[in-house]
């Protein structure tokens, strides 16, 4: 192995050049004005309220929030665990503006997990379903959709449908009480009701 010994110094060099890598630069994203919109429309704090309504007409904790702070590309996310997975709801800031994204994290293999490298990594996230939107445009009824859709273990029936007409295809939202029977259906199972 041929070292490089730099005569005036005691350090030994890298045997391994490092090659010229040009990065391709990210396109400038003005985050700021994004989440300005998202202020303006007030999204989060409609967010934070539906999952807290969620949340005290089931009983318990089902939805666990966790907001961001600039400068993060992420604004909200709300997250349910049920059977091993976590389904997550995010509001992420991208170059083409916000966007709502569901992915599922599956969870195995105990505590040991953690320890173990290769399953951890291996674990892995799916996403599910991801659009952009206009902050404008979402009503609470949207919002209650996204909330299904996440409730209900990313169900093909709760998804949603960012149509801007005024009719939705059925089948899309089923109203809070559906959504909210699979979090009680789902509790009552592990309390052995």
């Amino acid at each position: 192995m041929d070292l490089h010994i730099d005569p005036n110094s005691r350090r030994i060099g890298s045997p391994v050049k490092k090659p010229d890598i040009v990065r391709e630069k990210e396109p400038s994203v003005d985050i700021n004005g994004i989440r300005t919109q998202l202020d303006k429309y007030q999204l989060p704090e409609r967010i934070r309220q539906t999952a807290a309504a969620i949340n005290e007409e089931i009983g318990y904790q089902a939805l666990y929030l966790l907001d961001f702070l600039p400068p993060q590309h992420s604004v909200v996310r709300v997250s349910i665990s049920k059977n091993k997975n976590e389904y997550i709801m995010k509001i992420v800031l991208r170059a083409s503006g916000p966007a709502v994204v569901f992915h599922s994290v599956t969870r195995g293999y105990g505590l040991w997990r953690k320890f173990i490298y290769k399953v951890s990594h291996s674990a892995g996230l799916h996403i599910v379903f991801e659009q952009n939107f206009m902050p404008a445009t979402i009503t609470d009824e949207i919002i209650m959709g996204w909330f299904c859709f996440l409730v209900s273990g990313f169900e093909k029936k709760f998804k949603p449908e960012m149509s801007h007409s005024v009719e939705r295809p059925s089948g899309v939202y089923a109203g809070p009480k559906s959504c909210l029977n699979q979090i009680t259906t789902d509790k009552r199972i592990r309390m052995g009701k």
